[in-house]
């Protein structure tokens, strides 16, 4: 393993125990986000599933949903209109900085 992939949130580089680990989950719970389809690790050349710190980060979102009454498919769709948000407010601020730059100033506030 290449140290700089590391750096890499998208890395697979944890193993279901290693993850589940992290997470303070059973093993079971994120092989049933990979068999629901929502969190998809990679596999390994022996067949194991490796999970990236980015995936760590969704399952959590999803423990902490389902925690709060959540059912898997209002949990998805909930992480579904977060990252939407997330990229719209990305590109508000894209727009800012254009404008800013088209305008030679600071961007608005």
């Amino acid at each position: 393993m290449n140290l700089r992939n590391l750096d890499d949130e998208h890395y697979p580089a944890y193993t279901t125990g290693q993850a589940a680990e992290l997470l303070g989950v059973e093993q079971p719970f994120l092989r049933s986000l990979d068999n629901a389809g929502v969190v998809s690790p990679e596999r390994s050349s022996g067949g194991h599933r490796r999970y990236s710190r980015h995936q760590l980060g969704v399952a959590g979102r999803l423990r902490a949903l389902f925690d709060e009454g959540h059912t898997l498919a209002s949990a998805h769709r909930i992480l579904d209109l977060e990252n939407q948000l997330s990229e719209a407010r990305e590109e508000v601020e894209r727009l800012r900085a254009e404008l800013a730059r088209r305008n030679g100033g600071p961007p608005p506030e």
